[in-house]
């Protein structure tokens, strides 16, 4: 972890640093004898200093938003430029005391993010409180309980979960429920090789709207914990994934300044992480594809390009749901629109961007937003017929979206699943494409969605778009890395044609 300081005094000679933490003060800019500027995991600026209006800007791109602290009083100490670094870092201001600070640093920023869904298919229940119970699919179980005023155990959770070393790790669990029913998880803690003690344990409320840390403190070691799910009172329970991640304490959600757009009445999410970049056109907004580890993806390729941008991931059932869901599509929407309207955009300076399941929302807000383009990577738009030839073209493969599809219709018949698909066709031909340049790369052989580019093309309101730039490439879905390569090479291409950005 890289620290640099730049203020007047140097906090290393009164305050100590934690051993994995390289602290850096005044080091920038580097003397041209020196290694080049290296990436700085957090900036911490404590007043007056030196830099030019050069090295200001030049530090933005050595810096990640979100990542920049600064004592209050150092904003009026500093040059307008480095004001304007504060400003586009969205840096925060410092309001503990420098030691407390320091201490929190690695188990804040550290590098990486992780997150891991547990099925209700993985509880081994408590049938004395239960009713009845029925699994709607893999991602949801519908239970009848029934505990009195008492707090009751419904059952565990396998196996055990493992604390990495140097993390705290927060719960989060997907459930509907009667207001008579109340919810919590309780946590127990072992240390690696033993067998734990059940007087070591921890309530989580499972019922406030906030991810829960386990009030655990961050070691050196790995651990393990024990859950088990307890419920108070009586009523339907409809219990969703559990979700495990490590936290940043307060400081985002999976990255440093991620967040979380949250169904109120499912309690389903979806995560959002927004990067200023320089400010000026257009704003990217990339939907992250099929993941089994939660987290974000093509941080580092928006970045590059200096432009805004709006990363998206679906941290639910298994892999994700393609950004479905009334509620979830209205959420999505709302952000961009209103960071959209916050950066002084219009929605000609809006790109919308997806490979694989993110191809699904790009495509589907992207047209409903009359974005200025839409660039995608092997395309699926036909959900319904994706698991119509499950059985033939990917036997025991993608069985998880029969549970993706499950939530968009009450039954999966044949029917059903075509009128799935009808319904995002008539929806997207309805929409104005007529100042959208839509760029598509698919495979000729793809075995998930094999008539995603064969509609497209042959979509009334496709064929009144501004541009349809595609290419085809030999293979199935995943056999060729060319077709992402070609996706961001439009990408790059765009912002240099149509906003003036050099690669």
């Amino acid at each position: 972890m890289n620290v640099l300081q730049l203020g007047p005094s140097d906090w290393s000679v009164n305050y100590a640093i934690p051993k994995d933490v390289k602290w850096e003060y005044n080091a920038y800019p580097r003397p041209l004898k020196e290694d080049k500027p290296h990436r700085y995991t957090v900036v911490i600026v404590t007043g007056a200093t030196q830099l030019s209006d050069e090295d200001w800007a030049k530090l933005q791109w050595l810096s990640d938003p979100y990542t920049v602290l600064y004592v209050p009083e150092a904003k009026e100490q500093i040059s307008l430029a480095g004001q304007t670094y504060l400003r586009l870092q969205l840096a925060k201001p410092i309001d503990e005391e420098p030691q407390a600070l320091i201490n929190s640093l690695p188990s804040k920023y550290y590098f990486g993010q992780s997150g891991m869904r547990i099925s209700p298919q993985s509880l081994i229940l408590n049938d004395q409180y239960i009713q009845e119970m029925q699994f709607h699919d893999e991602g949801h179980l519908i239970l009848n309980v029934d505990t009195a005023e008492e707090w009751r155990s419904l059952g565990n959770y396998r196996p055990s979960l493992y604390v990495d070393p140097n993390r705290v790790i927060k719960f989060w669990l997907e459930h509907q429920n009667t207001d008579d029913l109340h919810l919590r998880l309780r946590a127990f803690y072992s240390p690696l090789g033993g067998d734990g003690d059940p007087a070591k344990s921890f309530i989580l409320d499972m019922d406030t709207s906030e991810e829960q840390d386990l009030p655990l403190k961050p070691l050196e070691v790995g651990r393990l914990t024990n859950v088990q799910l307890e419920a108070r009172g009586q009523g339907v329970l409809i219990l969703g994934n559990l979700h495990l991640r490590w936290s940043r304490r307060g400081v985002g959600h999976y990255i440093v300044g991620g967040d979380r757009l949250v169904d109120p009445q499912t309690r389903e999410e979806v995560g959002v992480y927004f990067n200023p970049g320089d400010l000026k056109p257009p704003l990217n907004v990339y939907f992250s594809g099929a993941r089994e580890l939660e987290g974000f993806e093509a941080y580092p390729l928006f970045r590059s390009v200096h432009a805004p941008s709006l990363l998206f991931t679906d941290p639910r059932l298994e892999v994700g749901q393609f950004y479905t869901g009334a509620k979830i599509s209205e959420l999505i929407k709302e952000k961009i629109m209103t960071h959209l309207k916050e950066l002084g955009f219009t929605k000609d300076q809006l790109v919308m961007n997806g490979i694989s399941m993110g191809t699904y929302p790009a495509l589907k807000y992207g047209a409903e937003l009359s974005a200025h383009a839409i660039i995608v990577s092997k395309p699926i738009t036909n959900l319904g017929y994706v698991a119509l030839r499950g059985r033939l073209h990917r036997p025991d493969e993608f069985d998880t979206i029969f549970d993706i599809d499950s939530q968009l219709t009450k039954k999966l018949s044949i029917a059903d699943l075509n009128m799935i698909d009808q319904t995002f066709w008539e929806d997207f031909t309805e929409c104005d494409l007529t100042n959208t340049k839509l760029f598509i790369a698919y495979m000729k052989d793809d075995d998930y969605d094999n008539l995603a580019y064969h509609d497209l093309s042959n979509n009334r309101a496709v064929k009144k778009a501004r541009q349809f730039i595609y290419k085809g490439f030999p293979g199935r879905h995943n056999d060729d890395p060319e077709v992402v390569s070609w996706f961001v090479s439009r990408l790059k291409e765009l912002m240099q044609n149509d906003f003036g950005r050099k690669g």
